[in-house]
């Protein structure tokens, strides 16, 4: 089957995934990092990634379903030994693949004052946002035998300094941006307009492919910017997607329900999107990390989003895409 999948897309990648056409394919990223209390503020102290052992049934899921998941790995995780193997195995068996995700906070050294401000890797001085990413990209190698495919920032916090950082190391893809959302009122990037589809930051080295995201409702054909700038605040917002005025839909089961997201999916299939980048964080496959998973119910209605869209994405013939057939095909450019 792997084989097979990647005679289908000899000759096409990345080409294909940087125009609208009638293939449609799909990846699946997941943000695997350390638990924390998303309601308190960040600290070097959160270092805990017992939840681990609970990725193993979302990956059973995933080998049903043909889906090759790339892990974008913080510092936590691969510091872990045990939870490096793991990850290094599923690489090495071809099973999943490894990225690499900065989170500031948790990644030596700690010079820098933490804070909001400062969770963003594009906020610090290039000097110690590269000596972070170094040691990570260092331990990850290290732990897991594998060099990253892909890099995510954490909270989405990217900009020249990182690309220049992907470069250095011979990472040909990054994801670190969320189409349709701004978050300079954090102190992070905007990326209001960001289109859907992946476009090269550095021609036939660096391949940016965005987080999905999907409007739905009569204003969905205005800017980019309607969203952020005109529905500015929560209730706006709330109550323009009750009338169906504006909706943005992320590809997640973090907050989006199965109809909304099968919505989602039928909105790209018209516009002819010719990638799905889904995406969600590890702690969510285990029940109290995350506000999206309080309890062992929540848990099971994740899974239940994820089977449901695995199945009705092999009914609507959108292929899942592994992260690294795209970086082949990016080195043979």
């Amino acid at each position: 089957m792997q084989a097979l999948k990647q005679e289908k897309n000899k000759q096409i990648l990345p080409d294909i995934l940087m125009r609208q056409g009638d293939d449609s394919f799909f990846i699946v990223t997941v943000d695997a990092e350390e638990e924390f209390d998303w309601g308190k503020p960040f600290s070097k102290d959160n270092q805990s990634v017992g939840h681990y052992v609970a990725i193993e049934r979302f990956q059973l899921l995933c080998d049903k379903y043909d889906v090759t998941p790339i892990y974008l790995l913080d510092y936590p995780m691969v510091a872990n030994r045990d939870c490096a193997a793991y990850f290094g195995a599923l690489a090495t068996s071809g099973r999943g693949d490894i990225g690499i995700q900065l989170h500031p906070w948790v990644t030596p050294p700690y010079k820098e004052t933490v804070n909001d401000h400062n969770s963003y890797a594009c906020n610090l001085p290039d000097d110690l946002e590269a000596e972070k990413f170094g040691n990570l990209y260092d331990k990850i190698v290290e732990n897991t035998g594998h060099k990253p495919l892909m890099y995510r920032a954490g909270r989405y916090g990217a900009a020249q300094n990182a690309y220049k950082l992907l470069i250095k190391y011979n990472i040909n893809i990054d994801s670190s941006t969320r189409s349709g959302f701004d978050y300079t009122p954090q102190h992070g990037p905007n990326y209001a307009t960001l289109p859907n589809i992946a476009f090269w930051r550095e021609e036939n080295i660096l391949l940016e492919l965005p987080l999905t995201t999907i409007f739905r409702g009569f204003w969905r054909y205005a800017p980019r910017f309607t969203y952020n700038y005109i529905l500015k605040y929560g209730w706006a917002r709330s109550f323009a997607a009750r009338m169906g005025v504006l909706e943005r839909i992320s590809l997640t089961p973090e907050g989006i329900s199965i109809e909304k997201t099968k919505q989602a999916i039928d909105l790209a299939l018209k516009v002819k999107l010719p990638l799905l980048n889904f995406s969600f964080h590890s702690p969510s496959l285990e029940a109290g990390h995350t506000p999206y998973v309080r309890n062992e119910q929540d848990l099971e209605n994740f899974y239940i989003w994820w089977e449901e869209i695995f199945a009705y994405l092999k009914q609507k013939g959108v292929r899942p895409l592994a992260v690294r057939q795209i970086s082949e095909q990016i080195k043979k450019v």
